[in-house]
């Protein structure tokens, strides 16, 4: 095989140099190719081909293209028309899910040499046919080039496995409206708005879908759409609801909301109206409540995760540490946890067996017809100070 040589000097972006040292260079464009899957140049031959009739939405997929060194990386244009079988699954804040087949399947890599583009239509598992979830974007025909950020952004964190993939954007031909196409989760509900609806689960994994999705997608910067809130009530950080930024800490606050709603089964705050009363109330160190048992060395993790105190809830690496570490008591049986397991279990089958919210192992209960579990903006001034609730914070 020819080999080529490029002269450092040659190269000034330190970017190239590390392409061309990891990826050698393209035969064809004679520049460092960006991945052993492709060159970029392949997708750039390509850009005349497809448009999405928006200026800014081409502009963002190519330069994704462009830099893109996996298929994680990788959004191309999809034509309406390669999705099939589209179904109705959900419709959130700011925007409606369906499930479809995608005749095409995903871009996998390029055969340099029949000189041809790959697809597969593997994901978890090989599909004969490869569906895939459509977000359709409400208000989106003049989607903000921040908007498209924010896309680029869950892409970029998508190598971790426990973060859905975004394969791609389209458009409804009717409404017109962009639609984001992500991978299909089969046993899926469908951060900054980090709550059960935003959490699919695949096999034995649980992945994190809509990072940073959970706004209009036409708002733009300059009509102060970062100091508007968006988001599911129940589970936003007080010190957010009172005007501060999103953190690593509010997040771990929703991480906590999260877990004891899938410890208890119970959607948070499901009896009661999500308006400024529960808010306030919030703020003054309400948290949810329910009679099904919950091992305690569990509930007081759960308990720091949601303090009204952001420095004083726990790091994601204690976390891990604190469930792995329970996850390894869990296996012996004389171990205090193993015994709270035990002993909540006893409890929670006198809770199945007497109560008329059980109907055999399933779970039956009557939602608030105010209690909103979409994204919304979250508009309430003059709230308090967020603090503990002494009877919560002993309980």
């Amino acid at each position: 095989m020819e080999e080529f040589i490029l002269n450092d000097d040659l190269i000034s972006n330190e970017e190239l140099k590390i392409r061309y040292k990891e990826n050698g260079l393209c035969k064809e464009c004679k520049q460092p190719r960006a991945s052993d899957r492709w060159c970029q140049c392949k997708f750039q031959q390509n850009f005349k081909n497809w448009t999405s009739g928006n200026h800014e939405v081409d502009k963002f997929i190519q330069k994704v293209q462009l830099k893109a060194k996996d298929y994680h990386d990788v959004l191309e244009w999809i034509e309406y028309d390669r999705f099939e079988n589209v179904e109705h699954l959900a419709k959130g804040g700011f925007g409606t899910i369906y499930k479809a087949i995608w005749k095409d399947g995903r871009i996998d890599k390029w055969d340099f040499e029949n000189n041809k583009l790959i697809r597969s239509k593997y994901w978890f598992r090989e599909y004969e046919k490869f569906p895939v979830v459509l977000k359709c974007l409400h208000n989106s025909q003049d989607i903000t080039s921040d908007f498209l950020r924010e896309i680029e952004t869950h892409n970029m964190i998508s190598h971790s496995i426990f973060i859905t993939q975004c394969f791609g954007i389209t458009k409804d031909p009717e409404s017109r409206n962009f639609i984001i196409v992500m991978a299909y989760v089969i046993n899926g509900l469908i951060h900054r708005d980090f709550h059960c609806g935003n959490i699919l689960k695949e096999d034995n994994y649980a992945l994190i879908t809509d990072l940073g999705l959970c706004r209009p997608a036409n708002v733009k910067p300059s009509q102060n759409e970062c100091k508007e809130l968006y988001g599911v009530l129940p589970y936003v950080a007080p010190e957010v609801l009172r005007g501060k930024e999103f953190t690593q800490e509010s997040d771990i606050y929703g991480f906590g909301i999260i877990a004891y709603e899938v410890c208890t089964g119970l959607p948070p705050y499901h009896d009661i109206a999500h308006d400024k009363f529960l808010t306030i109330s919030i703020c003054q160190g309400l948290r949810p409540k329910s009679n099904y048992k919950i091992p305690q060395l569990i509930l007081n993790i759960i308990k720091q995760c949601w303090d009204a105190d952001p420095l004083k809830r726990p790091k994601a690496i204690e976390l891990y540490n604190l469930f792995n570490n329970l996850w390894n008591e869990s296996c012996d049986n004389e171990s205090e946890f193993k015994k709270q397991i035990e002993e909540a279990d006893k409890i929670n089958e006198k809770l199945i067996s007497s109560s008329l919210s059980y109907t055999g192992p399933t779970l039956s209960y009557t939602t608030n017809p105010q209690a909103i579990y979409t994204s919304r903006l979250l508009d309430f001034k003059n709230l308090p100070e967020p603090k503990n609730d002494i009877d919560n914070k002993d309980e």
